[in-house]
């Protein structure tokens, strides 16, 4: 495109030329925006700068977009009207090379953060997991305690945020220990003194009984050593209840199954005998659990007095006891039918399946349950094989 340089004075030169050689202004080479100027006077362009797109002459002021007739893209212009030299003045610049400027500016500001916020949130994220190390550790110590350990915690290391929580856990659990212990006394205190009379009555409804010769007398006093008998069973499935309930850690040796088992059935062999049963235990090698020996020696007695107790006279009781996965018990009677809902209800506390005769409280197979629990074993209670009687199914892990 011809026109006049730009160190040309205006004054040097004619509007008249100017009309026909418009003025060049130079641009300089380093920057990096496409700009753009055009100058009209009286509805000629007599301005213009070096690269600059020619545009339309304006109708009005102000921001604009126009498109150049080269085909470089969109143009960002700026129009102004001078009304005393009647001069319009448009000044532009090319979009995309503004856009390119804008995201490289952006991106130079940026790129020290992109690499200083990683390193902080690094450093923070370092300082607050360091700083909540002991509180985890406290957390941990709590989470793997049982219930019956209230050993106070310890401070040591222990934040000074944290400081007080522990302080009143620890008193907490200083007044949960007490109450415990007075609970448990109060227990066996009462077992103790509840034991003693009954047995007194025991003794001396014996001695009436080979006293009285009268027949309807006699019956009576059955009825009152049954009555006896019954109430001194139920103190005694309480009283082993409750030294299960604060779930205190047990003591746990490894403990040879059937041996215990046998010693189980020498002790309860005289219900069998009573209620005219046969025994079937099942013939196997020696298998030794971890546990505790008189707990797994209650758990052995109530299964097996439950099951003498209940069976239909006359019949067998099957005892089953096998290793695999894990050690099986099995121990299985012939007696009426029961319900699901009876089997589901069948370990709860003070049941007991309505029109059962046998002296009871409905706690032994609730103390069942509670001695697997506290030997991560399971305990079910449902019908034979064929849908009926009753067996009682127990599942402990091996000492190994």
């Amino acid at each position: 495109m011809k026109g006049l340089p730009l160190y040309e004075s205006w004054k040097d030169n004619p509007l008249e030329a100017l009309r026909q050689h418009p003025l060049v202004v130079e641009q300089t080479e380093d920057d990096a925006l496409s700009l753009a100027i055009n100058v009209w006077l009286s509805n000629k362009l007599i301005a213009i700068m070096a690269g600059s797109p020619q545009f339309e002459l304006p109708d009005n002021a102000g921001f604009a977009y126009q498109e150049s007739a080269d085909g470089r893209g969109p143009w960002r212009t700026l129009t102004h009207y001078d009304a005393v030299s009647e001069l319009w003045i448009t000044v532009g610049v090319e979009v995309a090379p503004a856009r390119q400027a804008m995201l490289a500016t952006m991106l130079r500001g940026l790129s020290p953060l992109l690499i200083v916020l990683p390193l902080t949130l690094l450093v923070v994220y370092l300082g607050v997991s360091r700083g909540l190390v002991p509180l985890h550790t406290l957390v941990r110590h709590i989470a793997r305690r049982k219930p019956g350990q209230l050993e106070p915690l310890a401070t040591t290391g222990v934040p000074t945020e944290v400081a007080g929580v522990v302080t009143s856990i620890n008193a907490l659990m200083e007044r949960l220990a007490f109450a415990l212990e007075a609970e448990q006394r109060f227990t066996a205190n009462a077992a103790h003194e509840l034991t003693t009379p009954l047995a007194a009555i025991k003794a001396e409804v014996q001695l009436c009984q080979r006293q009285l010769r009268d027949a309807a007398a006699a019956g009576l006093l059955s009825g009152i050593s049954d009555r006896v008998d019954r109430a001194s069973h139920t103190v005694e499935q309480l009283l082993t209840l409750a030294r299960l309930d604060p779930e205190l850690p047990l003591q746990c040796v490894p403990v040879p199954l059937r041996a215990l088992l046998v010693e189980a059935l020498a002790d309860t062999g005289h219900l069998a005998r009573a209620n005219d049963l046969t025994i079937d235990l099942s013939a196997g090698p020696e298998i030794t659990v971890s546990g505790n020996v008189e707990a797994l020696a209650i758990l052995l007695r109530n299964l097996l007095v439950n099951a003498f107790r209940y069976a239909t006279p006359g019949t067998t009781v099957h005892i089953r006891l096998a290793l695999a996965d894990a050690v099986h018990l099995e121990i299985c009677n012939a007696c009426p039918p029961l319900s699901a809902d009876e089997f589901r209800q069948i370990s709860h506390r003070f049941y007991r399946v309505p029109g059962t005769a046998p002296i009871g409280a409905g706690l032994g197979l609730s103390i069942v349950e509670r001695i697997a629990t506290l030997h991560d074993a399971t305990f079910s209670a449902g019908p034979q094989t064929a849908g009926d009687g009753f067996c009682a199914r127990l599942s402990l892990p091996t000492s190994g």
